[in-house]
């Protein structure tokens, strides 16, 4: 149901930041999302005399996903913005003062609500027309996500996101959260589906998900922090860098890396420049390499980001 509970939260923090109705915006965005996911079921020998029933009402787990979220980011961020957009305008139903405070409010939804569900509606039956009955989920898991997928799995693609994060947090800028949308939009579905082919007894297909990230590059947060911490406590006779790791290494071992990135500091600091781009490439390469080769499982584990290096990659391999 992962993209069910995607498509809501994504048009609820949308209204958020847009200043309107939060619940309406993530209602409003998984009806959209529902509104272009196929719900025509044949099942088989169901009928009269044995024959096949078609059925209309169901919902296909298949678009619900990992697959299905390319296309609930999609229809989400277009409807949720439209609706956003106009509750603004105040193109918007407006009741009497004496209409209480709530329902007032539900009214006030309804003209934005019904264009943003109808918009990606007439979307859909556009795309099913031009592509003789393909859905709209179709047609973006085959000719968006899969290739997409596909691309992101070459070591060249997994180094330009790691060195990409890396050079954001140099500048003070959080490159994980910058590029968010990327990684978990593309590695967070490779994960999923390394888990939807686990629990179905198949192969998995993807080398690189979401928690390699964090099994094996970013120990410590970003730019692998906790090696630097233990470095200078280990072999530094700095007074000042010793203290910075002291006081940073509790939330390092957490994978918190902002009191270190700004204490030592490593934002716009040269000296810190070619380790803090290098030693993660290095990291990458080589779990890259021995995830390939067939030396570590692939992961395919959601494990929350706080848990500590070497027990985050033991769970997220299984």
């Amino acid at each position: 149901m992962l993209s069910l509970a995607f498509v809501f939260a994504l048009g609820y923090q949308i209204s958020k930041m847009y200043r309107t109705d939060t619940l309406a915006g993530g209602l409003i965005s998984l009806a959209s999302f529902i509104a272009v996911t196929p719900q025509v079921a044949t099942l088989a020998e169901a009928g009269p005399e044995g024959a096949d029933a078609v059925g209309w009402g169901f919902l296909n787990y298949s678009y619900l996903d990992a697959k299905g979220l390319f296309t609930a980011l999609l229809v989400g961020l277009v409807s949720s913005i439209v609706y956003a957009k106009l509750m603004n305008r105040k193109i918007t139903i407006k009741m009497p003062d004496s209409v209480p405070p709530a329902v007032s409010k539900a009214f006030a939804s309804i003209i934005p609500g019904v264009i943003a569900i109808y918009l990606c509606g007439a979307a859909a039956w556009i795309v099913s027309e031009l592509t003789g009955g393909l859905a709209i989920g179709d047609v973006i898991l085959k000719y968006v996500q899969m290739p997409f997928m596909g691309l992101s799995q070459g070591l060249g693609a997994v180094l330009i996101i790691v060195l990409a994060v890396q050079l954001l947090w140099f500048f003070g800028l959080h490159g994980t959260n910058v590029l968010g949308a990327v990684i978990d939009g593309t590695y967070l579905t490779a994960l999923t589906m390394n888990d939807s082919l686990f629990q179905a007894g198949k192969p998995m297909e993807y080398i690189w998900t979401r928690a390699s990230f964090d099994s094996y590059v970013w120990m410590g947060g970003a730019g692998c922090s906790l090696a630097l911490v233990i470095a200078v406590l280990v072999f530094s006779k700095r007074a000042d860098s010793r203290a910075v790791c002291k006081m940073s290494a509790p939330m390092a071992v957490f994978n918190i890396n902002e009191p270190v990135v700004f204490g030592m500091p490593i934002v716009l600091n040269p000296i810190y420049f070619i380790p803090w781009l290098l030693v993660p490439a290095v990291l990458t390469i080589v779990a890259y390499l021995v995830t390939a080769a067939g030396w570590v499982p692939y992961a395919h584990v959601v494990v929350p980001w706080v848990v500590p290096p070497v027990l985050y990659a033991f769970l997220a391999t299984g």
